[in-house]
């Protein structure tokens, strides 16, 4: 395939999977269960995404299905782990991307038959596991196509995220009646009436709800600090504090000041009500009220406290929405600026080392042939070998200027010795043209050698980090540093140049600072550039290693 056609053909693929991360994020703003999100998810992938399967890992690390979506023939219920239930070897599984979140392998003539024989890529991704108690699993993709990794990756998480939250949401206790302690609607109240106390005690642990209560005001206040209600019910007479100053001073406090109160009065006239309403009451029930009265007023203040809950949640996922909208047109344009400038230096090298050197090499074969076709005298065949030897030289530099431009593409010592040995030749470099002191530190305690495409990031992040030195810092010295920290690799380019001003690292026009995020952000790795006038510049990349 022609490389611009290729090209054509890789943007049409990002632009599709961005229209189609913004309507997924959408389609699952809202909240919903499992069964539908699975259904939503292959709707909107339908290009990318045959079919997928939901399971949890047990506590003996084995995996149970929970659901599954888009299959002709039903997923194993249990298997040892992913790789087993993949039909993949951990070791000889031709991961494409081994050291990112989302896993993808190429599927062979020994893939599982519920697999399905024209699917060309599985992807395994993690959830779950982070807090204490929530369960962890792994949702397994049959992908359609394969291509252009880091944006399939995108949508895949995005898919992981809210399949997490609704297998929260399901695991979850209900509120209601018979159910357990930690699910059900938790009622405070506050009033000096013990018989009262015991009447509504009787009504709510009938109905279902969680019952705590409170004899006065001080102690009504520090229960629900403690207790964090659902809805506080309190009495507007009380010898210590009445009822309209304590609930002046929940509203006050930044823990109770959204939790619903209702307020409890044996006066039914209009000044007793607005002066609760105007303290910040949601609701006001007349003494003596009815069994179902008091409850249909809890569970209609607390429906209205979660609906309200449910709105901020899902104005504040647009907003995420509008926000990776943005991040995605800004990346699309920032790959393709970082194409178009290395496309012209690439066009810069051809044109001035091989495009002359061939030129010449032409040139003087082509005085050559007019000699030696010249009427006349023979030309001395000391003569033409002498040409000969002008050409063959031409040659050698041509082939030495193709092997500049290759290495600039992909330096061969990154194929041969990995991410630090291509370190060491970008420093020696950088000290031969430049004559800019620069050494590499490396400490091979614990150190995991990086993907193919990993290192190659790196390597790109470090040379615009070298360029950016070489261009505007007025170093002197360059150290480069690759270590292991617990678990993640750090690579640090420290120089003691001017230091990057604070305004430039947020410049829009700072497009190499720019792509050097983009690229971090394409590994799943952390950077960060800290610089002080006349003390130099520190680029930091951290980047947090799978765990197998």
């Amino acid at each position: 395939m022609n490389p611009a056609d290729e090209n054509t053909r890789e943007q049409t693929l990002v632009a599709r999977r961005m229209e189609a991360f913004a309507a997924l994020a959408e389609h699952l703003a809202v909240p919903n269960d499992l069964a539908t999100l699975c259904a939503q998810v292959l709707v909107s992938l339908r290009d990318d995404v045959e079919a997928m399967a939901v399971y949890l890992v047990e506590e003996d690390r084995r995996l149970t299905l929970l659901l599954h979506e888009g299959f002709r023939m039903p997923p194993p219920e249990r298997a040892a782990d992913a790789w087993e239930l993949c039909g993949l070897d951990p070791d000889h599984a031709g991961e494409r991307n081994a050291d990112a979140v989302v896993r993808i392998f190429a599927t062979g003539t020994e893939s599982p038959a519920w697999v399905g024989e024209h699917a060309p890529a599985l992807a395994q991704v993690p959830f779950g596991g982070r807090e204490p108690g929530q369960r962890r699993g792994v949702v397994v993709f049959v992908l359609r196509r394969a291509d252009h990794l880091p944006s399939l990756a995108a949508l895949l998480e995005l898919v992981m995220h809210r399949l997490a939250q609704a297998l929260a949401r399901e695991a979850a206790p209900r509120a209601g009646p018979g159910a357990g302690a930690a699910g059900r609607i938790r009622v405070l109240l506050v009033d000096d009436d013990q018989l009262l106390a015991a009447y509504v005690r009787r009504i709510l642990e009938r109905a279902g709800f969680a019952f705590h209560a409170a004899h006065n005001a001080r102690e009504g206040f520090e229960l629900a600090i403690s207790t964090e209600p659902d809805v506080i019910l309190i009495d507007k007479v009380m010898p210590d504090l009445d009822g309209i100053k304590l609930l002046r001073k929940m509203r006050g406090n930044d823990m109770l000041s959204t939790v619903p109160v209702i307020m409890l009065s044996g006066y039914a006239d209009e000044t007793a009500r607005v002066a609760a309403l105007g303290a910040g009451a949601d609701d006001f029930v007349v003494k003596p009220f009815s069994a179902k009265d008091l409850v249909a007023r809890i569970e209609a203040n607390v429906r209205l406290v979660r609906l309200r809950h449910d709105a901020v949640w899902r104005q504040s996922e647009l907003l995420r929405l509008r926000q990776s909208q943005q991040e995605l047109r800004t990346l699309l344009d920032t790959v393709q600026r970082v194409r178009d400038d290395e496309r012209r230096r690439l066009a810069r090298e051809v044109h001035d080392q091989l495009g002359q050197i061939l030129t010449a090499v032409k040139i003087d074969l082509r005085l050559l042939a007019g000699r030696i076709a010249a009427p006349g005298e023979p030309t001395p065949a000391c003569d033409i070998l002498a040409e000969l030897n002008a050409g063959l030289s031409g040659v050698d530099l041509a082939i030495a200027a193709v092997q500049d431009i290759a290495a600039l593409l992909r330096p061969p010592e990154l194929e041969e010795g990995g991410l630090v040995a291509a370190l060491r030749w970008q420093a020696a470099e950088l000290q031969r043209r430049a004559g800019i002191a620069c050494s590499v530190e490396f400490d091979p305690t614990n150190y995991v050698e990086q993907s193919p495409f990993v290192s190659g990031e790196l390597l790109r992040i470090c040379q615009e980090a070298l360029t950016n030195v070489l261009r505007h810092a007025g170093a002197t010295r360059v150290l480069i540093q690759v270590a292991m920290r617990n678990t993640s690799l750090l690579v640090r380019i420290c120089d003691n140049g001017t230091g990057v001003p604070e305004g430039r690292q947020h410049d829009p026009a700072s497009l190499g600072l720019k792509g050097m995020h983009e690229r971090a952000a394409s590994i799943r790795a952390r950077l960060r550039v800290r610089g002080r006038p006349g003390l130099g510049t520190v680029v930091a990349i951290r980047r947090r290693q799978a765990q197998r």
